[in-house]
């Protein structure tokens, strides 16, 4: 048996270590720090899309059952191509929309909230269970991007690291394209 447990990126990357003495690593080190981040965060963001999926199809069930539009099933390559809430402003990274590796496992904490099978019975479930699976996926959400944010700010700082000594010369800008 292993002696750590099959464990999220995010715990190993979450470490207060981690990030510590980026001056002191060498640039190999750095891309690989880099290469790691960008890994956990395309995980994290492909679990909030699935988040994001379940929650647009509960509200778009919950919209049927009041009479605000049609069933679900008829509806759904429109709920899931919407563009969720809205927001118009451009993101300040470009998404990576590509499955991560591992990306055919089940996400258990997604799938512990809204599996498959809940939704295959949503017509079966009541207005009271809806609503309490998706305040459980709103938080789950928030958590994600909640981790999603500090990825993104650990990124900036080793980006920041790289940059640095790219223009300070104390790194050859060639072996990039080498």
């Amino acid at each position: 048996m292993p002696e750590h447990p099959e464990r999220r990126k995010t715990d190993i990357l979450f470490k207060d270590n981690y990030m510590e003495g980026l001056a002191d690593r060498t640039i190999d080190e750095l891309k690989a720090m880099r290469d790691e981040c960008a890994e956990a965060e395309n995980e994290i963001s492909f679990e909030r899309r699935l988040c994001q999926a379940r929650l647009d199809i509960l509200s778009a069930e919950l919209d049927h059952r009041e009479g605000r539009a049609g069933d679900v099933i008829s509806r759904l390559p429109e709920i899931l191509a919407q563009e969720g809430g809205g927001n118009s402003t451009l993101p300040k990274r470009a998404p990576d929309m590509s499955a991560p590796e591992g990306a055919d496992k089940p996400r258990r904490r997604v799938e512990e909230i809204v599996g498959e099978q809940t939704l295959a019975r949503l017509a079966d479930l009541d207005v009271e269970e809806i609503r309490t699976i998706i305040d459980k996926l709103a938080e789950h959400e928030r958590n994600l991007s909640r981790d999603r944010r500090h990825l993104h700010e650990m990124l900036d700082q080793i980006q920041a690291e790289m940059v640095g000594r790219y223009t300070r010369g104390e790194a050859n800008p060639d072996a990039i394209l080498g």
